[in-house]
């Protein structure tokens, strides 16, 4: 008889979404959208999703665990694996301190249980991490310095918004669950939908109008705005009662020059008038902010900015106004199942790769699980030589990824329709979701939780991982801070810190030099990745590699080269050279090209730096194109 369980999609999106797992007498499985999910119309599950329920039996997944022999791989016993990974925690203790274990965890799989394996860490005293993420830290950042916290915008409060600008968010590709929302406000509310875009794209044509700026520039489009709405006083009449700092930011906005400011943006005086003009009209507005404008290193500052241009607009006045970007996903992990390590050192994730040879103590383990640098990290060669520098490396996965070829111990892992209890929490909607074990996993592969376990006993831990899923699943069900809806869907109480809160106070920004700054070599074309609908970051299943990746350019750029579609160009940057064929895009700006992220040749071309917020500037790489 055929079985359901519920469960959610573990992946890096906004979209969170709860399926139903329909697991038939052969073991095989369909998953499908729950119902009960009524932020969008009922549930369903895009084709990332859906990738799963082949993805789940693959032939590549990991059965075993291998250890690295030469140039190939050995076949070898948990108990051999453990034992070894244990040995090498324990010398390096015993060598250097806990600071010489490196664990490097990222949004392989958002679920909760994958925060739990710290504890061992924290029980051995401490360890060494990445500070800052490859994808919104330096956007949150700028989020915290206006709000001294990380703000929410409920996605049920967009309906009260006359007007939703998607600055920089191809939401038809990234964020499809966003799509019936949008679409039903645009019927039955009359709200109108504006895109800000570096070239035409599928959410462009969505929109009722768009705009293309420059790459780089949203920080000085806002600050133009700003501008403009105080000298012509169309500024929200009471945005100064929200607002600290108002005098410094008055006066650095009086300082700048407005020419200067359009002629950066790329737009034209009648361009500008006419996203002016949008904005005037259609109060209040919600600005629905993307990734790409904060991968700069003004993107910190960007996002600050965008929180003053809504003060501006009226925001906490008109309700449905504000900026919509994230928040925080794990904010309802219980960290009391892990605790606090006595000593813990976090080296920037952009560029950890470049200062390895001069941490002390040196970095003598690393771990690997939910991720993989090798393929997502900026400048992969650096990487690879970090790598080499480390004595011992584990990862755990379920397929031989990138990084798990860097190794020398990679570990099977279950995938998360094989373990549970768990939960998942998302950072766009406000439910919590649970999921339960569907199936076994293959071969020998194992729960991290009880991988996790197995390490801490044989280093001597009284630590039962298993038996912390069960408590933290426990806390979350009695929580008073969930209401359950259905089945493995919990509304959580949380405020929207734009629409439902009357105390907030707004730090202005009164200094600006990333934004101002112009890092363009004009002599150079700026390198931009850009997500795709086929996959999520470097999780490509199910996508085959193109032989030669395609690469964007405008006209000009290509008449200058005397280069025709189709053609074939060679990349250089950084000492590396990428073959590709040019695709010419009618729709892009002059001094940028681009190419869609996740295939492992992209970051090749990328530079390892941080920026403020401890985010990763990928688009401050720059490369030559010129026709093979």
């Amino acid at each position: 008889m055929d079985q359901v369980f519920v469960s959610c999609c573990p992946h890096d999106c906004p979209d969170s979404c709860p399926m139903l797992v329909r697991k038939y007498e052969n073991d095989t499985i369909r998953l499908e959208g729950n119902p009960q999910f009524s932020l969008i119309g009922g549930g369903w599950i895009c084709k990332k999703g859906k990738r799963w329920e082949y993805r789940v039996r693959s032939p590549k997944r990991l059965t075993s665990p291998l250890m690295k022999d030469g140039s190939s791989w050995r076949e070898i016993s948990w108990e051999k694996a453990i034992s070894l990974w244990a040995l090498r925690i324990h010398d390096a203790l015993s060598n250097e301190g806990p600071l010489s274990n490196f664990i490097y965890q990222s949004a392989g799989s958002l679920f909760y249980s994958k925060k739990l394996f710290k504890k061992v860490f924290v029980e051995l005293g401490g360890y060494t991490e990445p500070k800052g993420s490859l994808c919104g830290s330096a956007g949150g950042a700028g989020l915290k310095r206006a709000f001294g916290f990380t703000p929410v915008y409920k996605p049920e409060n967009l309906k009260y918004a006359k007007g939703i600008l998607l600055w920089g968010r191809n939401v038809v590709e990234t964020h499809p669950h966003i799509l019936p929302i949008l679409r039903n406000f645009k019927a039955s509310e009359g709200v109108e939908i504006g895109a800000l875009e570096i070239r035409r794209t599928s959410t462009t044509d969505f929109a009722d109008k768009w705009w293309r700026i420059r790459p780089g520039s949203d920080g000085v489009l806002a600050l133009l705005l700003c501008k403009t709405l105080l000298e012509r006083s169309d500024g929200w009449p009471y945005w100064r009662k929200r607002a600290k700092n108002v005098e410094s930011f008055e006066n650095a906005l009086a300082r700048l020059d407005r020419q200067n400011l359009l002629a950066r943006t790329g737009l034209d005086e009648s361009s500008f008038e006419s996203i002016y003009s949008w904005l005037m009209v259609h109060r209040p507005i919600a600005i629905y902010a993307g990734y790409g404008p904060q991968r700069y290193e003004s993107g910190a500052e960007t996002f600050h900015l965008l929180v003053a241009l809504s003060l501006l607009l009226g925001a906490f006045d008109l309700k449905g106004s504000g900026v919509v970007f994230g928040k925080n996903e794990d904010w309802m992990f219980p960290m009391e199942l892990i605790g606090s390590p006595a000593m813990q050192r976090r080296v920037p994730v952009g560029d950890w790769v470049l200062n390895i040879s001069g941490y002390r103590p040196k970095i003598k383990t690393a771990l690997f699980t939910c991720c993989n640098p090798a393929k997502q990290a900026p400048g992969i060669e650096k990487f690879k030589r970090a790598m080499a520098e480390i004595p011992f490396k584990v990862c755990l996965d379920i397929e031989m990824s990138e990084t798990a070829q860097l190794c020398d111990l990679v570990l099977p892992a279950a995938c998360f329709l094989e373990e549970g209890p768990d939960w998942l929490g998302s950072w766009w909607h406000g439910y919590l979701l649970r999921s339960e074990k569907a199936l076994d996993p293959p071969g020998q592969a194992l729960p991290e939780t009880t991988i996790f376990t197995l390490l801490a006993q044989e280093l001597g831990l009284n630590i039962d991982l298993e038996e912390a899923r069960n408590k933290m699943d426990q806390l979350l069900k009695n929580s008073p801070l969930v209401k359950q809806v259905s089945k493995g869907i919990y509304a959580l109480k949380e405020q929207d810190s734009w629409c439902e809160n009357n105390r907030v106070e707004i730090l202005l920004p009164d200094d600006f030099p990333m934004t101002l700054r112009d890092s363009h070599n004009f002599e150079s074309l700026r390198f931009i990745s850009v997500h795709s609908s086929q996959f999520i970051n470097g999780q490509t299943f199910g996508v085959e590699n193109p032989d030669i990746p395609e690469v964007f350019v405008s006209d000009k750029e290509a008449a200058k080269r005397s280069i025709n579609d189709g053609d074939l160009i060679i990349l250089s940057g950084r000492g590396i050279t990428l073959k590709g064929i040019c695709r010419i895009d009618k729709t892009m700006d002059s001094g940028y090209c681009i190419m869609v992220q996740g295939h492992p040749w992209v970051n090749e071309l990328t530079e390892p730096k941080v920026s403020p917020g401890y985010g990763v500037p990928f688009h401050e790489s720059f490369v030559d194109l010129n026709k093979l």
